[in-house]
């Protein structure tokens, strides 16, 4: 009598809830840290390397999370994140995306307050020391440069118009009132804005906010 060959059994799948996937990862990071601190010099950069990878499955995250059928807002995104709107755009949206002016300037256009370009510029502002991104827009500072293409709008219109509303300017911080008074620093700073958002220029794209320029000159006069 023969016996009957041996169907091995399909294993179930083991749904795993996106908690334990947090738990289990940071674990293995916790045990990569220790496997460092313990001597392994040499594997010091690859374990900083890290968090270049972390942040581009973050930007597949989003990407995915704004797609159909999902289509988050980037107002939802950002709450999750604990960032402003232009922040989780700028850091995590498509190219488009990351050198939008703040939207408070796209809203107003050329009936913009002194009092919002003032809030905009203390929002934007590097801070002091100098962060390496704009705290606000999420933009990464190329060497040299201490404004987001937002402030580098703003800061030549807020310098023109400060006399108009000098309670909302004296409500800018020490660091923030001196640096809208450097202008060299300000024009330096403008220039090197304008070629790092821009580095390729799109002929078939028109400018998010023809109201405004890097000049700071209004294109209606």
């Amino acid at each position: 009598m023969t016996s009957k060959p041996r169907i091995p059994r399909k294993r179930a799948k083991r749904h795993v809830e996106t908690d334990q996937f947090d738990a289990f990862t940071r674990r293995i990071l916790r045990a990569y840290a220790r496997r460092v601190a313990a001597g392994d010099v040499e594997a010091l950069a690859p374990l900083a390397a890290l968090s270049a990878e972390v942040d581009a499955v973050v930007r597949l995250a989003v990407a995915g999370l704004r797609r159909n059928p999902y289509s988050y807002s980037w107002d939802e995104i950002a709450r999750r994140l604990g960032v402003s709107k232009q922040a989780a755009q700028q850091r995590y949206g498509d190219k488009s995306d990351r050198h939008a002016l703040d939207s408070r300037l796209l809203e107003s256009g050329l009936s913009v307050s002194v009092a919002t370009l003032a809030q905009v510029f203390a929002d934007h502002h590097p801070g002091s020391p100098a962060a390496s991104r704009c705290p606000d827009c999420g933009y990464p500072y190329p060497d040299k440069v201490l404004d987001c293409p937002t402030n580098a709008t703003v800061r030549p219109l807020l310098l023109r118009r400060r006399g108009e509303d000098r309670d909302a300017v004296a409500r800018l911080t020490p660091d923030q009132l001196a640096d809208l008074h450097k202008p060299t620093t300000a024009r330096l700073t403008r220039a090197a804005v304008r070629q790092a958002a821009s580095p390729t220029p799109d002929p078939n794209r028109q400018s998010a906010l023809p109201l405004f320029n890097l000049s700071g000159k209004d294109p209606a006069q």
